[in-house]
């Protein structure tokens, strides 16, 4: 099971990142882990106010992480958020990135993408993002992970994710929702297909459950049909559950910034905080 010892949030002192800090903090309290504060001064004619903001807000989440019990640090690097971030949690050989997002969606996201989804995409390391609509309901920051949904797909680049929503789970004495979706096929003779992804996706659930049973974690099995993206996000409002974890895969160029992945067409409109995990080389 995967352990978190060292949690790295990012901050720039907007609401966002307040509340992303708030559920960064109130997890790595159930984890027992330490945290780093991160702020970054990108460069330009006001990087000297920059500065005295950024040192401001790391400090402040340090402080607040502090009066949680946490050892704490706060940090302020210079130069792109997205690359600043990554960096510091390699330095810092962080277990867990927390980062808010504003929750843009359509084109716009695509093409200009945001702090977010430019850590998920490149991150070697679980992310955990909250976003607007996660913060309404409170639960990360109240401490209270009742319900960690695993949306997997069955894949090898699903390995990861799965350690981690056990991990979590364990953590929190969570129930396991491990949810598969079976898209939505029209064609002529595509029964076969479908059942066989049926077939799978039972084989997955399953085999999830077997695996949290193992620590004493109640579980549920979802087989669902539907666009991927649309079963995780209404399953998270509609079911019991505090926090999605998903896999996300390495795209590059055009296709990654247009077409994207269901990670990150997710964590953009999800109404509870994702933690995205990718699987690497090493964890085989």
């Amino acid at each position: 099971m995967d352990e978190y010892d060292d949690v790295l949030i990012a901050t720039d002192g907007s609401d966002v990142a307040t509340d992303a800090a708030t559920g960064g903090i109130a997890l790595a309290e159930t984890l027992g882990a330490s945290v780093h504060a991160l702020s970054v001064v990108q460069e330009g004619r006001d990087a000297d106010e920059q500065r005295q903001r950024r040192e401001e807000d790391a400090t402040d989440v340090a402080r607040r992480a502090s009066e949680a019990g946490l050892e704490s640090a706060a940090v302020v690097r210079t130069g792109r958020p997205p690359n600043a971030i990554l960096e510091h949690a390699d330095a810092t050989d962080a277990d867990l990135i927390v980062v808010g997002t504003h929750g843009r969606t359509g084109l716009r996201q695509a093409l200009l993408g945001s702090v977010a989804l430019e850590v998920i995409r490149d991150a070697r390391r679980p992310v955990l993002t909250v976003g607007k609509e996660a913060t309404k309901r409170g639960n990360l920051a109240d401490g209270d992970i009742d319900g960690v949904c695993l949306a997997t797909d069955g894949s090898t680049g699903s390995a990861a994710a799965t350690e981690h929503a056990l991990a979590i789970a364990d953590a929190c004495d969570a129930t396991l929702h491990a949810l598969y979706a079976v898209e939505p096929d029209d064609e002529p003779g595509s029964d076969d297909l479908r059942s066989a992804f049926e077939k799978h996706g039972e084989k997955t659930t399953a085999g999830v459950a077997e695996r949290a049973e193992e620590h004493g974690l109640d579980t549920v099995e979802a087989v669902e049909h539907g666009v991927p993206t649309d079963i995780v996000l209404e399953y998270a409002e509609r079911d019991d559950v505090d926090l999605v974890v998903m896999g996300t895969e390495s795209k590059s160029d055009v296709e990654r910034l247009v077409v994207g992945s269901v990670s990150q067409r997710v964590v953009p409109n999800a109404s509870v905080p994702v933690m995205t995990a990718r699987t690497l080389e090493s964890d085989f």
